[in-house]
């Protein structure tokens, strides 16, 4: 058939030109990174060891702290046991040259560093520092939202070049959505950071041993798990806005796409197969499809869930967001260690537009974050690269994947909506993959008010038949289920549901259709 000679064809016109786009110098990361651990930690120094030894980072290019093995400390620890020492570091070893620039105070003006390995045993979060008493009646003075000096340490150590900043309330980050590769900035008192931690040990070197892994497969392949609140109102509609836009980006990319409109999250036993991209909110502590026991993200996954306390604790596997997702599989996933206020958590679409683009994880999240000495922290690997410009690996290993990706930078790119449509109804055909039909579903549907069940219901049907995992099959009618309710027809909505239940009352991820129904019938 045509797709068999497409294939190849594709594989190399996508090869040639990111050689092409990669013909410029890459950021030096062997002597561009150093990693910070704490050396009253075995542990600690274990993680280090290793990371330096499986990403190839010069040897001298790390700094052990002694410093609380505390998760939270005060803001004095953190500049006398933590932020000093690894300043006097950078000045010892010739790593950065500071100077007082007029308007501006003490800055690093150069420096051969731009990456910092934030390893599991530095502590997290810096706790509020008291801001003096009110002269006239003696009582603490209580700071203004954005007069809180409470911070995470990554977030510190981003702009640690920044000698004589403040430390009451954030400072503005000027990389925030900046074009270009932070390697390729002037900002020099500005640093990426990313830290390997999470629950226990094995965590953080799954951390480490996944990027790499996924990274030397030819990149991150799989499916994107869209999770809208339906909170459109007020400053709510900003966090809408980003998911809703981060399923648009993935699928202009070629990813397949699965959206859960419903207000609540996923609900519990929801078949969240090949979860490579994951993107929701809005509840306090870890729910739905993670907590079956048997659920693991695909290999190198990004996982977001936006809350204000998402990153509070990494100790608990099961508190929060950033512990749990971590502890689940996920390789990397921004959070927040306190309150940080939606307009300046981690922009999710801004991130995911960078993070397709080929940036590695680090640069992508601050570009999209824009404050620093706030609350945020960005866990994982910050060298990781889920989707590099240049493709390698064995072909054969998620082809229909591949597949979509490279018919969506073909076609898609191109606005030739019939070819993209045709070709993949064929790579369908030819792989029989349920993905490619599921992809399909979700492109036809997005952006048809009222005529998404039409819309989508050739190609679910097709992606029903060449599925043959029930998990996936469940999954098919959800969604069937999910144009139906948003087309304003809840009580075929109901009985495809029913069936639903009725049909897969066998596999545990039943347990969905029926939440779902629940959902429906409470509904007024």
């Amino acid at each position: 058939m045509r797709i068999r000679l497409l294939l190849p064809v594709l594989f190399s016109l996508f090869t040639a030109r990111a050689a092409l786009a990669q013909a410029a110098p890459a950021f030096d990361h062997v002597n561009g990174t150093v990693v910070v651990f704490n050396s009253d930690s075995p542990e600690s120094k274990e993680i280090a060891e290793y990371y330096i030894k499986a990403r190839g980072i010069a040897p001298g290019n790390q700094v052990g702290l002694r410093c609380p093995l505390t998760e939270t400390i005060t803001r004095e620890v953190y500049t006398t046991q933590i932020e000093g020492p690894l300043r006097a570091a950078f000045s010892s070893r010739g790593w950065w040259r500071t100077q007082k620039v007029a308007n501006e105070g003490n800055l690093a003006v150069l420096t051969s560093v731009r990456v910092l390995v934030i390893i599991k045993g530095i502590p997290l979060r810096i706790s509020e520092q008291s801001h003096g008493k009110d002269p006239k009646t003696g009582q603490p003075i209580a700071p203004q939202p954005l007069e809180i000096n409470a911070a995470s340490v990554d977030s510190e150590f981003a702009c640690f070049g920044i000698l004589d900043r403040k430390i009451d309330g954030p400072i503005k980050n000027l990389y925030f959505t900046n074009p270009e590769p932070f390697w390729k900035t002037p900002l020099t008192p500005l640093f990426l950071t990313g830290r390997i931690d999470g629950p226990d040990k094995a965590t953080a070197i799954r951390l480490i041993d996944d990027a790499i892994a996924v990274e030397k497969a030819g990149g991150l392949y799989g499916k994107a798990y869209i999770d809208l609140a339906q909170k459109n109102d007020g400053g709510y509609k900003q966090g809408e806005d980003w998911i809703r836009n981060c399923a648009a980006l993935c699928i202009a990319k070629g990813i397949p796409v699965a959206v859960d409109h419903a207000a609540p999250t996923f609900p519990k036993g929801y078949p969240m197969k090949d979860a490579a991209l994951y993107f929701g909110w809005y509840t306090e502590h870890v729910d739905g499809p993670f907590l079956s026991p048997s659920f693991r993200f695909a290999r190198g996954a990004v996982a977001c869930h936006i809350h204000s306390f998402s990153a509070s604790t990494l100790t608990n596997p099961n508190s929060y967001w950033s512990a749990p997702l971590l502890a689940r599989g996920a390789a990397f996933t921004p959070g927040n260690v306190w309150e940080p206020y939606l307009s300046m958590c981690t922009f999710l679409d801004v991130m995911t537009d960078r993070l397709l683009a080929g940036w590695m994880v680090s640069e992508a999240a601050w570009c999209a974050t824009p404050a620093m000495s706030w609350m945020n922290t960005m866990l994982g690997d910050p060298l990781y690269r889920p989707f590099p410009v240049t493709t390698s690996g064995d072909r054969k290993k998620s082809a229909d994947y591949r597949a979509l990706r490279l018919a969506a930078q073909r076609w898609s790119a191109a606005g030739d909506r019939d070819a993209l449509i045709k070709n993949l109804q064929e790579a369908g055909s030819s792989l029989k993959s349920g993905s490619i039909y599921e992809f399909l579903a979700e492109r036809a549907q997005t952006g048809k008010p009222g005529a998404a069940a039409r819309e989508a219901a050739p190609w679910l049907k097709l992606a029903e038949t060449a599925y043959k995992d029930p998990a996936d099959q469940l999954r098919i009618a959800l969604t069937r289920a999910g144009t139906l309710r948003r087309d304003g027809d809840p009580k075929a909505a109901a009985r495809v549901l029913e069936e639903a239940a009725t049909k897969f009352a066998r596999i545990p991820e039943s347990e969905a259709a029926r939440i779902y129904l629940k959902q429906l019938r409470e509904q007024p």
